[in-house]
């Protein structure tokens, strides 16, 4: 007969065709497909994580960078303030031991001064009582008389009273 001859048989393979591709579809393809657009929704959310965490570290990886920065400069700042604290130490040590050796120098002065001075007092009081012993022995050569004597003693002592 011909190309297209149905019989029950052709008809019963028909219907046993349509049923295992209705099946198929409901328990086969259509989970399948349903787990693969699952799994291609996870994925495409994990790949948004993934970005969003890119950005996020990016983002943390820039702040540390700029806190890194921050402290660098902090720390060259305290290592220029100690560096300046340093030498303002230094330079007020100078000046305290150039005012300490300014002192030592006034009163080795001031100490060589009065020093002098009683030198000078000692070099007087011995002056003196040397020319009052050689005015007593030349005194005694040119004036044998006693009351000759003291009226001249009387009369150098009132002469010193007046000076001083």
């Amino acid at each position: 007969m011909g190309f297209l001859e149905i019989n029950w048989t052709s008809a019963a393979m028909l219907m046993l065709f349509v049923l295992m591709v209705y099946f198929l579809n409901k328990f086969l393809y259509t989970p399948f497909i349903e787990m693969a657009e699952k799994r291609r929704k996870k994925v495409e959310s994990d790949l948004k994580s993934a970005e969003e965490l890119k950005k996020e570290a990016e983002k943390m990886k820039e702040e540390a960078e700029k806190q890194l920065s921050e402290a660098r400069q902090r720390a060259g700042e305290i290592v220029e303030n100690a560096r300046k604290e340093a030498e303002s130490i230094i330079e007020d040590a100078r000046e305290k031991a150039k005012r300490e050796a300014q002192n030592i120098v006034d009163s080795a002065k001031t100490q060589i001064e009065v020093e002098y001075k009683k030198a000078l007092e000692q070099i007087q009081e011995r002056a003196a009582e040397l020319s009052v012993i050689l005015a007593t022995k030349l005194l005694q050569r040119v004036f044998q008389d006693e009351r000759a004597k003291k009226e001249y003693l009387i009369k150098i002592l009132k002469e010193e009273l007046e000076r001083s």
